[in-house]
């Protein structure tokens, strides 16, 4: 089911060392389920630059609009459909699978890339040796403006995007570590992640969040790299909330048992002891944002799922945490929750968050010194 990452080397290798950026192109792979509407902007910006890539790749979700259609416009571009919607992780991992370099640059349908971003993202991995790297992500309805350049991992479990919404002009272009990644837009060293670092049990959401910190786990190096910029479009028809206004059942359930997910693989037992008082107050908490945004559902459907499938994640546990090289306390941040405001509507709703806030950021004062 894939998120397996190979065992560590110590030195460089011919095979699963060093890059140098002369003599490496990156393949780009673009991942695409029912991106007919964003696609062909996509596409037409890769094949400008072709000569930057190794080799064009279309991995197809099981899509069933007009995509594979398009994809069909554009000589050159080899196209690998899947028989069915497998979720994002999958379709991540079949791109690797399928990449002819090891060096390989991910990118969603509605992305567009600008012309010196793969190159940019390539110069900075290679000199640094990192095993990912991520651009500057701005909205192409908004090209002004930063939608995200970076993320973290708040201690609550859940993924820190940043900067949010911040003029272009604003932000530096220097280079820096992050604790983990948002893979709309990034180049990975399949060297060091292996062909199948996703978690296919995530399926979609926070799958890229849990890729990203266990890179780090690994001792790994994830870089954001805002000199490289790319343009990002409105998302996944039926998923994406910029398109639909608001959460989806489908985002709710897998943002529940996915957060569910991620703590149980990823935590340190000492962590889990420490943090659990908090937990509690925070299950509590969302509970009663389940039921107030008639989510129960999708609760339960997650309950039952981590149920059912409980032993298969603490395999991956028992693997993850025997082989990390990184704390929790190396890695972790507190601050505020990272909600969207879409989450929070409503003055009771805004009012609950604030209150959670300052529990969350109170008890981090404390914890973080224990972790």
């Amino acid at each position: 089911m894939g998120g397996a990452f190979p065992r560590r080397r110590t030195s460089s290798t011919a095979s699963g060392g060093t890059f140098h950026q002369a003599d490496v192109r990156p393949s780009l792979c673009i991942v695409n389920y029912n991106g007919a509407a964003f696609l062909r902007p996509t596409l037409e910006a890769a094949v400008t630059r072709r000569d930057r890539f190794h080799e064009i790749l279309l991995v197809d979700n099981g899509s069933d609009d007009e995509s594979l259609v398009i994809a069909g416009e554009f000589a050159g571009v080899r196209v690998i459909a899947l028989d069915e919607n497998r979720g994002a992780s999958a379709v991540r991992n079949a791109a690797l699978r399928h990449a002819g370099s090891d060096l390989v640059l991910l990118l969603d349908s509605d992305v567009r890339l600008a012309p010196e971003c793969a190159d940019t993202l390539v110069a900075a991995l290679t000199a640094r040796n990192a095993a990912i790297a991520m651009p500057r992500v701005l909205y192409e309805s908004a090209p002004g403006t930063v939608q995200y350049a970076g993320a973290d991992w708040h201690f609550i479990g859940l993924q820190i995007i940043e900067p949010r919404d911040l003029p272009d002009a604003e932000l530096s272009n220097r280079i820096r570590g992050i604790g983990s990644v948002i893979t709309a837009c990034c180049l990975v060293d399949r060297t060091k992640v292996g062909s199948a670092p996703f978690d296919e049990d995530f399926f979609i959401y926070l799958e890229d969040h849990d890729f990203g910190v266990r890179a780090r786990m690994h001792g790994y190096e994830v870089l954001s790299v805002p000199a490289a910029r790319c343009f990002h479009n409105e998302g996944t028809p039926g998923l994406s909330i910029r398109a639909l206004g608001t959460y989806s059942s489908r985002r709710v359930f897998c943002l529940i048992r996915n957060r569910w997910q991620f703590i149980a693989k990823n935590y340190a037992g000492r962590t889990l002891l420490v943090l659990a008082p908090l937990f509690a107050f925070y299950e509590a908490a969302q509970f009663g944002m389940v039921l107030r945004k008639g989510w129960f559902g999708e609760w339960v459907r997650a309950l039952g799922w981590m149920g059912r499938h409980a032993p298969r994640v603490l395999a991956r546990r028992r693997e993850l945490q025997s082989a990390r090289v990184a704390t929790d306390a190396e890695l972790m941040r507190g601050g505020e929750i990272p909600f969207r405001e879409e989450l929070t509507a409503g003055s009771i709703e805004r009012k609950a968050q604030a209150t959670l806030n300052g529990v969350v950021t109170a008890y981090w004062r404390f914890a973080g010194r224990l972790i």
